[in-house]
């Protein structure tokens, strides 16, 4: 029985026992329905409602081609239409803008309404929208690759919609109707992360109080979907690859095997291969996880589908947040097709229900987007230079080399205008720090020089009454760097040469 309910709308003729039947059989499955004995009424249920179903009795199939037609066309999502004919042999009068995806004969038969409901009712282009090349070709390798058994590796940009790829990829598979269990690599701790896949036995751990099966077994039959596959540990990539190679699991703390039959379909937004050259993931679970790989496109690559997908996300948040849909305007979605979406179809998800809260109008014009909008440019300006022909590793080396160059000029650059403010009062003689340079926690000696005398300071002392204790002489450097910084104790730090926590210190001893 599916996890999740759906809603089916089901028009016969005239009370019969065809409703009453067809309402029994599907809630059984899961269904939740509604049956009306006429067709006008539907075609307000179906402006006002969600469904994912529609079934019509033969009689009725005329008018509905009259009615419901033009409203079926304007559903984000195609909406599955099912006939049940009562007479055997005979000729359905259909037209082209209404022509049933699935023919039933009644009485039902109810493994032949399963079929149907598992060939129909999640169709390839209701989770994966769009009309671009690059998202039908997508639907056709999702068609082909659902019904084998073979692993499925995705790989695309954060939020451009890997999961739908997964859950499509389920969906049309044998295994439609078994477990589809989700893990998030990168959100799991590495200590938790091979406990939550592969389960573990009572004291295999500090907290480990009970046995507990992980996600593997519990997806047995099914599909499990690794996202942020990238991010596993290397211990639990040897683990995984058992599961792959030898189809069972053996939970930590445990050596007795547990033979479990899961579909592995792992997405990722990093480089494997570049993770596989910095020994950061196996080459062997790579091979086996990529047997075939599908590359989801950023929303930035097909802006034509944005409309598509818009509406989509527009008609699924009005329902969830029971609020009036919202509806863009030719300028809105022109600025919305020209947007670069760093964040993807995630971020356009989060835009429209933003919108749907806060927007003053149901109508969104470009200029009620821009305050929503990050119309920061896709690559700042940068005044470093251009490195080519370069490994990355010397061209990191030479960046990192200008960069310290430009913040050395910096400070230069301060020291100068320091120096200048203090022209009627110039501080005494300290050592500055070259930046870069370890800082090594020593004690400030204080040295007086001809500058000084020219200055005005007192001549170096000819007599043991004229020297100063080190202390004050420390304390006095310190007083008139903090003076010189305005008191920010990290750069008055870089001033004296001396660790920030040395000067915290030396503030508290000295009281400052």
């Amino acid at each position: 029985m599916p996890t999740d309910q759906k809603e089916a709308l089901i028009i016969v003729d005239q009370p019969t026992t065809l409703g009453r039947d067809l309402r029994v059989e599907l809630e059984e499955l899961g269904w939740q329905t509604l049956v009306t004995n006429s067709v006008r009424p539907a075609r307000k249920l179906i402006s006002e409602n969600q469904f994912d179903l529609l079934i019509l009795d033969e009689t009725t199939l005329p008018e509905a081609a009259v009615h419901l037609a033009d409203i079926l066309s304007e559903q984000p999502e195609t909406l599955p239409i099912f006939a049940i004919t009562t007479r055997e042999g005979t000729q359905l009068q259909t037209a082209p803008s209404l022509e049933p995806d699935a023919l039933l004969s009644y009485p039902l038969i109810p493994a032949e309404l399963q079929d149907a409901l598992r060939q129909k009712r999640t169709p390839p282009d209701t989770t994966i929208l769009g009309r671009s090349d690059a998202m039908q070709q997508i639907r056709e390798s999702v068609a082909q690759i659902a019904p084998t058994p073979v692993s499925v590796l995705i790989t695309g940009e954060s939020g451009s919609g890997k999961n739908l790829i997964a859950e499509a990829l389920h969906r049309q598979s044998a295994r439609g109707d078994e477990p589809f269990l989700i893990i998030n690599c990168g959100a799991i701790p590495e200590t938790l992360l091979e406990s939550e896949l592969f389960g573990h036995e009572r004291g295999a751990f500090t907290d480990a109080r009970t046995q507990r099966s992980g996600i593997f077994e519990a997806a047995n039959r099914g599909t499990v979907f690794l996202d942020e596959i990238g991010e596993m540990s290397l211990s639990a990539q040897v683990r995984l690859l058992r599961v792959l190679d030898a189809k069972e699991v053996t939970r930590l703390g445990s050596t007795a095997p547990i033979a479990v039959d899961v579909r592995v379909i792992a997405a990722t937004n990093r480089d494997l291969q570049q993770a596989v050259a910095e020994g950061k993931f196996r080459q062997d679970l790579y091979q086996r996880l990529r047997v075939i790989e599908i590359e989801m496109p950023p929303l930035r690559a097909h802006p034509q589908d944005i409309p598509l997908i818009a509406q989509n996300i527009i008609q699924k948040q009005s329902g969830e947040l029971r609020m009036p849909p919202i509806e863009f305007a030719p300028d809105a979605m022109n600025a919305l097709q020209q947007y670069h979406w760093p964040g993807n179809v995630r971020e356009l998800i989060n835009l429209i229900e933003r919108l749907m809260i806060l927007a003053k109008t149901r109508q969104i014009s470009a200029l009620d987007l821009a305050q929503y909008l990050d119309t920061t440019p896709v690559a700042e300006p940068s005044y470093l230079p251009v490195l080519a022909g370069k490994t990355p590793a010397e061209s990191d080396r030479d960046l990192l080399y200008w960069a310290i160059l430009e913040v050395a000029k910096d400070i230069k650059e301060l020291k100068a205008y320091i120096m200048q403010s203090m022209q009627t009062s110039p501080p005494p003689s300290l050592p500055v720090p070259i930046y870069g340079a370890p800082i090594e926690e020593t004690e400030i000696g204080y040295t007086e020089t001809e500058t000084d005398v020219e200055a005005g300071f007192k001549p170096a002392p000819t007599t043991e009454k004229d020297i100063r204790p080190l202390r004050d002489l420390e304390r006095e450097a310190i007083a008139n760097a903090l003076r010189i910084t305005g008191g920010h104790r990290e750069r008055t730090a870089k001033l004296l040469g001396m660790a920030v926590r040395t000067l915290y210190r030396k503030i508290d001893q000295y009281d400052l």
